[in-house]
């Protein structure tokens, strides 16, 4: 497979990962946390089949051998999954009470920096692809986060929002800061040092990669889901009644296929044009969030000038794509 069609899939994974928490807007009064954990136990499935399916041609010495042949690097991608699982929870948590658009606008500017700098680190950069064209394009996508932002607080201006709800943002804004850029770097430390390619000789590929921080997602993601479940008092069968109800099932099965479905892709073309880049290129599914937010309304009764800088971010997204694909094909 070359780079240029590398590069084009990872664009459509982009896609998937902007768009699955969608499915979060439609739960009603089911809890989220039991959600995401639904949606990683059906991800754990999704991945496995892919194992069972592909194995032979992806996993040429098969699974058991290949994890068996490094279980240190087994356990830390393991539990690399068990803190990427509970950081999604708490950031959809976060996502549902503060909106879709100011919430990217935070994550994104954090999730950039961490993932670029743990990616550039562990990972590497390929030969023909300068550090400084790797950050150029990192901070055009940080400065599309800000712009972004921006627009978010002349939103908030013209629709006249308090002064307690502001301050109540601002710490949950904090808390969101300290997910992505501590806790949601543990996704491409996983990639970095669990993916084989030409940087790293000694990883695994990536379907046995993916199979093991799917696990350890899922494991992650429950463990908050019990302990949420016991503080607020509410039964396990409670929930698995809930569960029951097909809209769940359905919503969960579209989340787990756009996210981990997703995440399968990525790990597969990753190596094409090394994890560092991909890691940058995938950085870009903000931008279908706040296309998203912009269909759901968020932005809803603004002004042209407001709308206007919202759309200047969003380009900006595009600029860093670009230019790092430009560098990477």
């Amino acid at each position: 497979m070359t780079s240029q069609i590398a590069i084009i899939g990872i664009i459509f994974v982009t896609f998937l990962w902007g768009s699955w928490f969608q499915t979060v807007k439609h739960l009603g009064n089911f809890p989220v946390h039991a959600f995401i954990s639904l949606m990683y136990g059906i991800s754990v499935i999704i991945v496995w089949i892919s194992i069972a399916l592909l194995g032979n041609q992806m996993i040429p010495n098969g699974f058991l051998e290949e994890v068996g042949s490094n279980p240190g690097l087994m356990l830390a991608i393991f539990a690399c999954g068990i803190v990427f699982g509970i950081a999604m929870q708490l950031q959809l948590t976060v996502v549902k009470k503060i909106g879709l658009i100011l919430s990217t606008s935070v994550s994104a500017t954090c999730s950039i920096l961490g993932g670029t700098i743990v990616s550039a680190i562990f990972a590497g950069i390929p030969e023909g692809v300068s550090i400084v064209s790797l950050f150029v394009a990192s901070a055009l996508l940080i400065m599309a986060t800000i712009t972004c932002q921006y627009a978010g607080v002349l939103r908030d201006k013209e629709k006249q929002m308090g002064e307690d709800k502001q301050e109540s943002r601002m710490q949950d804004i904090l808390f969101l800061a300290f997910i992505n850029l501590i806790l949601m770097s543990f996704y491409p430390l996983a990639n970095s040092i669990g993916l084989r390619s030409a940087l790293n000789p000694d990883g695994f590929s990536s379907l046995t990669c993916m199979g093991i921080l799917v696990v350890g997602a899922f494991a992650g993601s429950s463990l908050f889901t019990l302990i949420l479940l016991k503080k607020e008092k509410k039964s396990f069968s409670d929930i698995m009644s809930l569960i029951s109800k097909r809209k769940l099932l359905f919503l969960a099965s579209i989340a787990a296929l756009c996210h981990f479905g997703g995440n399968v892709l990525h790990a597969i073309l990753a190596p094409i044009v090394s994890v560092a880049i991909a890691t940058v290129v995938g950085n870009s599914y903000h931008a279908w969030s706040y296309i998203w937010g912009l269909i759901y309304g968020e932005f809803k009764g603004t002004s042209a000038k407001t709308k206007a800088i919202l759309f200047g971010g969003i380009l900006l997204f595009a600029a860093g794509v670009v230019l790092l694909s430009l560098n990477s094909i």
